[in-house]
C-alpha cells in the first residue's frame, strides 16, 4: 500500500504499566512484528502464526486497545468486512524511569 510507513512514529516509547504488560505477551510480541512489516486482518495474522482466528481476535482488541496498533483501512468483500490493521511504530522500547 502506498504510504504504508507515512504515519508510523520511529521508535514508541512504553512508560504506563498496562502498555508494558500488553507487549509482554510472546504471541502479541510476534503480533506486533507482523504489523510493524505490513497491515494485515486477523484472519492473516492468525494463519501466519498458525493460532485460531478467535484467539488472534482477543490480542489484535487487547493491542488496539492499548493503541499499540490501529485499524488503517476496511475493505468489503462479498458482504464481509475486512479489517486491517497495523502497528503505529516501527519500534518499541520501554521506558527505565518508570516511577
Amino acid at each position: 500500500m502506498q504510504g504504508a510507513n507515512c504515519c508510523m512514529e520511529d521508535v514508541l516509547i512504553l512508560g504506563e504499566l498496562e502498555k508494558i504488560k500488553t507487549v509482554s505477551d510472546p504471541l502479541r510480541v510476534k503480533v506486533l512484528k507482523i504489523l510493524i512489516q505490513k497491515e494485515a486482518t486477523v484472519k492473516q495474522i492468525a494463519d501466519s502464526l498458525n493460532q485460531s482466528s478467535a484467539k488472534m481476535h482477543y490480542h489484535v482488541k487487547e493491542l488496539e486497545k492499548q493503541n499499540l496498533i490501529k485499524l488503517v483501512k476496511t475493505i468489503e468483500k462479498g458482504g464481509i468486512l475486512e479489517k486491517y490493521y497495523r502497528a503505529v511504530a516501527k519500534n518499541f522500547r520501554i521506558a527505565f524511569d518508570i516511577s
